[in-house]
């Protein structure tokens, strides 16, 4: 599908991402949504995690 796109020119369509949690690539606008920044649930929500425990470390 990537090779589509760019074969089309609809660079827009489909992104080449890393998962900012695994490291894992994700085309989005393929199978993600076109916004998508995590690879899964899991990594979405491990990273919600991080930043809840970022926050509770930093209030006094």
């Amino acid at each position: 599908m990537l090779g589509e796109a760019e074969w089309n020119g609809d660079a827009g369509i489909v992104r080449l991402l890393t998962c900012p949690v695994c490291g894992r690539l994700i085309f989005a606008g393929a199978v993600h949504r076109r916004d998508a920044v995590y690879c899964s649930g899991r990594c979405r929500s491990r990273a919600w995690r991080r930043r809840a425990a970022r926050r509770a470390r930093s209030r006094p």
